[in-house]
């Protein structure tokens, strides 16, 4: 709970507010914060979290497209290595994409969980992923300005600061 005089996060226990020192009476003394970051985590939290199982499902498919690549190189030509030699380089650079996209996936679960706990260290995460997610066309791009626009202003610091829970 938090007091509406000064903002100031306060126990339900608690009858005077530690920063501000007005009486906590139960009723309209004590409220949740309200404020443009509020209202915007839920949904970039949301956001992240449909993203990243987005990302999930193209990394999976591109590990398994390098997988079928290298196989059908090798078995087209008779287990001859120089037969076909883009397979090796196209089934690594399949791999390598696959394994960034895997890491993103897992990335954005953590930044989505971690906003919707309002756990201190998620908005750092975030921020991070909405810079890199700046060069993924379209979806990553938009979620990345978005992040940008809701966490990164010093108002919206101060903001998540307040609602954040201790780890």
């Amino acid at each position: 709970m938090y007091c509406t005089s000064c903002g100031a996060q306060v126990r339900v226990d608690q009858g005077i507010c530690g920063a501000c020192g007005r009486s906590l009476t139960p009723g309209p003394y004590v409220q949740s914060p309200a404020g443009r970051l509020t209202g915007h985590v839920r949904t970039l939290a949301i956001c992240w979290i449909a993203l990243s199982a987005i990302h999930l499902v193209r990394g999976t498919g591109r590990l398994f497209g390098a997988r079928l690549v290298r196989l059908m190189g090798y078995s087209w030509f008779n287990d001859v290595p120089w037969g076909w030699p883009a397979s090796g380089f196209l089934s690594s650079v399949l791999s390598f994409v696959g394994m960034v996209s895997l890491a993103m996936a897992i990335a954005g679960f953590l930044a989505g969980f971690g906003l919707l706990e309002r756990r201190p260290w998620a908005r750092t995460l975030a921020i991070v992923l909405g810079i890199i997610s700046l060069l993924n066309p379209l979806l990553g791009t938009l979620l990345g300005i978005y992040t940008l626009w809701v966490l990164l202003p010093s108002q919206a610091e101060e903001e998540y600061w307040r609602i954040a829970r201790p780890a």
